[in-house]
């Protein structure tokens, strides 16, 4: 492999940001990463091809993972690539066969793309994903966004860390070390190198919404104005980040109602993978953002995103008119007179029904700590679920099977939550 100080980065002149080599200019990014287990999202395409070598180079530890769609010939050949790679320096790689989508091949092909690294990440421990978006691909996505009325809390994307809805598994962190970087100069990179990579012929076809900004509009952009849009919109990414970190949410974790969901799912043979069951309400207290509806909102965006799903320009407008009071797909969205509170509809979404009605005590209890409403159901199938699993647990337990042992798994739950909505 050639001598790294061989590459140069150039820029147009009109446009120049100034740096020499491509390794110095994702050194920062690069940094962060040479002690994790890091696994890397492969393609065999330029871009990602680009950045194993350049891993390589640097001398950052990481596996890969490839999906094949089986929707084009050249597939093959893609992923026998990826392993070749694979071999030749001594990583491993991953392959998943995706299923047939009869719609919405994207925005399936990513679902399941993410379901399979996530499922790697939790199986072989890696605390980082690397990706390979570029600049280009970026602004792909904000014009696509600005497009559909998003606000700056969609319109930079995915957060760079996924929540793991199980409190043994850590969050892993998404790094994107080449989102800076101009997708021509990886095609410099990888010709003067004389690397192999692959071009997608699906990629051409304007018929998806994406090609079609990419051609029409953000490569001839990126082409002129690469330094400054590469500015913009870390400036954007920064000023995101602020607000959000204003809009830490506080967590209060349904672990029982999701061991009785995970036996009910593996009882009726659902296929489904576990880590992305979601049994948490998460809640903000109004003070925090001084009631501002517009950072209420940017925390909506901020829940739905970590649970993987981004909220249209129409359902922030629902949210809104409702005054924090509505469902949305699969979120509760409600609030008491201090907090807002969103959790998923996990009853509804795995037919998960009480075995007893809500007791008197428990609805006293909601009501003089001001639980609300849409969220008691929830609070009162994970009591239910809890119980049930203490009572199997311990059956021979003298103080589980009488009135006195019932009193006090109560009282023990009802400390649980308390704080959570008083507070």
């Amino acid at each position: 492999m050639a001598k790294k100080d061989a590459y140069k980065l150039t820029y147009n002149t009109s446009d120049t940001l100034f740096a020499t080599n491509l390794g110095d200019i994702l050194a920062p990014s690069f940094a962060s990463i040479k002690q994790t287990r890091n696994l890397l999202g492969f393609s065999s395409g330029v871009d990602s091809t680009a950045l194993f070598f350049l891993l390589l180079e640097c001398e950052i530890p990481f596996d890969i993972a490839i999906v094949h769609y089986h929707t084009r010939l050249q597939a093959d050949d893609e992923v026998a690539y990826a392993k070749e790679l694979a071999a030749t320096y001594n990583k491993l790689c991953f392959v998943a066969h995706a299923p047939h989508f009869n719609a919405n091949f994207e925005s399936n092909a990513r679902s399941f793309r993410f379901d399979f690294f996530q499922s790697l990440i939790i199986k072989h421990h890696y605390t980082h994903l690397l990706l390979a978006h570029q600049l280009n691909d970026r602004l792909e996505w904000l014009l696509m966004q600005l497009t559909k009325g998003a606000g700056l809390g969609n319109l930079l994307g995915f957060a760079d860390e996924r929540y793991n809805y199980d409190k043994s598994l850590n969050n892993y962190t998404i790094v994107r070390p080449l989102e800076s970087i101009p997708k021509n100069e990886l095609y410099r990179f990888c010709k003067e190198r004389g690397i192999k990579y692959f071009e997608d012929s699906s990629n051409q076809d304007k018929t998806f919404r994406r090609n079609y900004f990419r051609y029409e509009f953000c490569d001839k952009l990126v082409n002129e104005f690469s330094a400054g849009i590469a500015r913009s919109l870390s400036y954007l990414q920064r000023d995101r980040q602020s607000l959000e970190n204003m809009l830490y949410a506080d967590t209060l974790e349904l672990e029982s109602l999701k061991i009785q969901i995970l036996r009910q799912i593996h009882n009726i043979n659902v296929p489904l993978h576990t880590h992305k069951i979601c049994c948490i309400i998460f809640s903000i207290h109004k003070s925090k953002v001084q009631d501002d509806e517009n950072l209420l909102l940017l925390f909506c965006d901020k829940v739905a995103k970590q649970c993987g799903y981004v909220l249209s320009a129409a359902q922030r407008d629902e949210i809104s008119k409702s005054r924090f009071n509505c469902k949305i797909a699969h979120f509760i969205i409600t609030s008491n007179t201090h907090r807002i509170y969103i959790a998923q509809d996990s009853m509804s979404m795995y037919k998960i029904v009480t075995q007893s009605p809500m007791s008197k005590k428990f609805k006293i209890f909601c009501a003089s700590h001001r639980v609300p409403s849409k969220l008691r159901f929830l609070l009162w199938a994970e009591f239910c679920a809890w119980e049930m699993l203490c009572k199997s647990a311990y059956a021979d337990a003298d103080y589980l099977v009488n009135e006195q042992g019932n009193q006090h798994l109560f009282t023990h739950f009802l400390a649980k939550i308390d704080n959570f909505f008083t507070l």
